[in-house]
């Protein structure tokens, strides 16, 4: 908790600065396969009509950032600070370390995201319709222009003898927390369908939106100085330093009236997609997919979050500010609380913001080579621009995912190319019966000679219902 809180503090974006991440990238792996169910429509709505389940429920799943140090330091609600934040006060320092980089570069980008109870039903022939529901918590933590020294100050702390002495400016550093929960109804149909020639499949999910908090702080220009304090600590100063900052809510209680509450956040998207199925393998088996091509194309995230203006926010300058240790960790524990106490409340002003969501554009094609071996390729581009704390920030990505699928069993091994990255990625999911796993980075988690460190890792338990397998 205390990492989202961080970002809300000073010594938070430190603690945000090991997390340079991405944003969820729709199971990387799982996401193009044909049992993926009612969580394969949150990257394709269209994949779900014509599917070989009249019925899919996804009971449980979850997606975020880990590192190597998940697997000394593991903690049950570690996986969920960049949601929790919003509503206690718990300490989230030492979790917030366990998240890992999956980008490279001055940017930073953490997301924990719980995909509660949802699924889907088909109806007619062949399943040409089918109606869905969604639900999912969603939280980010996103940083710009970090300079490297904040970095490692947060990544080695400023007590254990790993900190060097530097010095140096920066300009146009922001971290921005958002939160929120999506409540979505997805429709899917399959206009057309010529066996062994043609499948063509559109579909749609309109999202209700409800924003549990949004905070940022900018330091619009500042010097610093990371300095010995005694034979084991250091200090880091900053002088010069102009900020601004602000928060839509403190951190508060949660209850389920907060998702509709209008004190809090609201707001609508839409997710609109397409897919081709083309040709068939002879003699295949009945009942599992079969096509010789795959083609999809969907727009996903289209929409915003706007908060009413009851929020606040606050500017000024600071000649001087030093930071220790301990007031690192006491300010992320403090949440907006620290802010106000480190940097103050100059010129106060009312906080009323609007956030849209990551918009991308996702491109997917899937070719099977023989029976139940798919090759797919994924491209997912973002499409919204603008800066934090207005625009959540997606980077590109593009994956090859080698895949063996059947009913029962499933393994993939995708290899992903992140924006900024000079090397790819290689990672690997499995599902055996209801349960599945996967990791998009696995070789960071298991070697220190392996760069990036981090990987998106997940874990989901589904039940399904499949058509009658005759003719």
């Amino acid at each position: 908790m205390k990492q989202l809180r961080s970002i809300l503090t000073l010594a938070g974006f430190f603690a945000l600065m090991s997390a340079s991440s991405l944003h969820a990238q729709e199971f990387l792996g799982q996401h193009s396969s044909n049992y993926a169910g009612i969580n394969r429509a949150t990257f394709n709505p269209s994949a779900i009509a014509g599917t070989r389940y009249r019925y899919h429920i996804n009971l449980l799943s979850f997606n975020t950032t880990v590192n190597n140090r998940y697997f000394k330091y593991f903690r049950s609600d570690a996986l969920f600070h960049p949601f929790r934040n919003a509503y206690a006060e718990s300490d989230m320092y030492g979790k917030s370390k366990l998240t890992g980089t999956l980008t490279q570069g001055d940017n930073v980008n953490v997301l924990a995201e719980l995909r509660t109870p949802s699924g889907y039903v088909g109806v007619g022939k062949n399943n040409w319709l089918v109606v869905g529901f969604q639900t999912r918590l969603r939280g980010f933590v996103q940083g710009s222009g970090v300079p490297s020294a904040l970095f490692d100050a947060y990544k080695y702390r400023l007590d254990d003898g790993l900190t060097t002495a530097s010095t140096g400016s920066f300009t146009n550093f922001t971290m921005n927390q958002h939160s929120f929960f999506e409540t979505g109804l997805t429709v899917a149909a399959m206009p057309l369908r010529l066996d062994g020639l043609i499948r063509v499949k559109v579909g749609a999910t309109i999202k209700r939106l409800s924003g549990a908090r949004n905070v940022f702080l900018t330091i619009k220009n500042a010097n610093y100085q990371v300095k010995p304090l005694n034979a084991d600590e250091y200090v880091m100063e900053l002088g010069n330093v102009s900020y601004e900052y602000g928060y839509t809510h403190p951190v508060q209680s949660f209850s389920l009236g907060s998702l509709f509450s209008s004190d809090y956040g609201s707001g609508t998207a839409i997710d609109l997609g397409a897919t081709v199925e083309i040709g068939r393998i002879r003699q295949h088996a009945e009942n599992q997919a079969n096509y010789i091509a795959r083609i999809g194309v969907a727009l996903t995230d289209a929409g915003q979050i706007s908060y009413p203006s009851t929020g606040k926010q606050y500017s000024g300058t600071l000649n001087k500010l030093t930071i220790n240790q301990n007031q690192l960790i006491d300010i992320g524990n403090n949440s907006v609380k620290g802010l106000e106490t480190i940097l103050g409340t100059a010129k106060p002003a009312t906080y009323a913001s609007s956030t849209a969501l990551p918009r991308t554009l996702n491109i997917d094609a899937d070719v099977q080579l023989a029976k139940s071996f798919f090759v797919n390729a994924t491209w997912i581009k973002p499409t919204n621009v603008g800066a934090l704390p207005a625009n959540l920030a997606q980077p590109q990505v593009f994956s090859l995912t080698p895949r063996f699928e059947g009913e029962d069993v499933e393994f993939t091994l995708p290899v992903t190319w992140w924006e900024g990255n000079s090397k790819p990625t290689i990672g690997f999911s499995v599902r055996f019966g209801p349960a599945y796993i996967g990791f998009s980075n696995f070789g960071g988690l298991v070697s220190k000679a392996v760069q990036p460190r981090g990987s998106l890792a997940y874990f989901g338990i589904q039940l399904w219902g499949l058509n009658d397998k005759k003719k």
